[in-house]
């Protein structure tokens, strides 16, 4: 594997050390390029400079340098170079007054379209859901002057119960499960020739669930003007929720919806939110040589893809969805560490927890 850095169309290499960050459920992928100069050459780039990474010959992120450091000695001088792609800029800003988004306007693609332009970025939105529009007697969009650009949409993505991703072009995806199964298998069997796996961690983490999930919420009395006479109750009184009943009872979670929500989508946000609370505590990761399934001879490992999992060792065996790749290069060589989640995570379905996460096998382990 290789991975090179391109400004301004020149490709730079022969780096010690690099790696690049991708995830489903986060929104900017990170990058980081390791330089040795023995002798003391100035940088041929500069802080601020847009980028594209690039490993085995494809692009996976394009981006910004947001960080140079230099460590020196009398024996030696290494140089750092990092950054994100570019919807770090949603991340990172605030917004300016905007009109109220409503009626036509009120696309989950249309709201994150107008704080893009907001803040003057260069992000397209890729609509991968095309989830359904906003309803014109619940919703209107409406931020507060200074309010952080992503935490604004990311709340009508969740309403929506999506997720807000990057892709190879820095631009915006609206994103949900694929349930794409692809080529490329991880395994890690007892005395097996064809292993794959270097090494691998199962997590299986409850800290942060609940047994109840509740989400309340408001109508939003302005839009609904639109559709006639309505009581103080209905307005004000909009909640439901949902039971994880792998969890004890006595572990509740109440969520104040800071957007408007009717009682319908109140169940929807809840189912949402043990999905995604499961799916961050129930974790395979393992590390493999190359960047490619297969090694060097299929397509790179990709996010938001479903893959078979075999691992003796951990007790695991199923199909998991693909939820992080961390491209990387060192003197140990050339790898790719991939995290799994359950193959129905980030969507409304609330299933046990297989048995497999419950009692992994340890045995091989002692």
């Amino acid at each position: 594997m290789t991975m090179q850095i391109e400004i301004s169309g020149v490709r730079y290499q022969n780096f010690i050390g690099a790696s690049c960050d991708l995830r489903l459920d986060s929104l900017s992928s990170r990058f980081e390029f390791i330089a040795s100069d023995k002798q003391y050459q100035k940088l041929p780039f500069s802080i601020g400079d847009s980028c594209v990474v690039i490993v085995d010959d494809e692009p996976v992120l394009t981006g910004f340098i947001e960080v140079i450091s230099v460590d020196y000695s009398a024996e030696k001088h290494t140089i750092r170079v990092q950054g994100r792609d570019k919807t770090c800029d949603l991340l990172d800003s605030s917004l300016s007054n905007i009109d109220d988004l409503n009626g036509q306007e009120l696309t989950l693609k249309a709201i994150i379209e107008k704080v893009i332009e907001n803040i003057g970025a260069d992000i397209i939105v890729v609509d991968e859901v095309n989830p359904k529009k906003f309803s014109s007697t619940e919703d209107i969009a409406a931020p507060e002057p200074g309010s952080n650009a992503f935490e604004f949409i990311q709340k009508y993505a969740k309403k929506r119960q999506v997720l807000l991703t990057s892709n190879a072009d820095g631009n915006v995806v609206i994103a949900s499960n694929s349930g794409i199964t692809a080529a490329g298998r991880i395994q890690h069997i007892a005395n097996a020739d064809d292993n794959n796996v270097i090494s691998s961690r199962f997590s299986y983490d409850i800290t942060g669930r609940f047994n109840a999930y509740q989400i309340s919420s408001s109508l939003n009395p302005v839009a609904l003007n639109l559709a006639g006479d309505t009581s103080l109750e209905s307005v004000v009184n909009q909640r439901n929720g949902i039971s994880d009943n792998d969890i004890r009872a006595g572990r509740q979670k109440v969520i104040v919806s800071e957007i408007p929500f009717s009682n319908g989508a109140c169940l929807d946000r809840a189912k949402w939110e043990a999905n995604i609370r499961k799916a961050r505590g129930l974790v395979y990761s393992a590390e493999v040589d190359g960047s490619r399934v297969g090694g060097n001879t299929g397509d790179l490992w990709q996010i938001n893809r479903v893959y078979a999992v075999v691992d003796d060792f951990l007790g695991k065996q199923e199909n998991m969805l693909c939820n992080s790749v961390t491209h990387s290069f060192s003197n140990q060589g050339t790898r790719t560490a991939l995290s799994f989640v359950g193959k129905d995570a980030y969507t409304l379905l609330i299933e046990p927890d297989p048995v497999s996460a419950v009692a992994p096998n340890i045995d091989g382990l002692l």
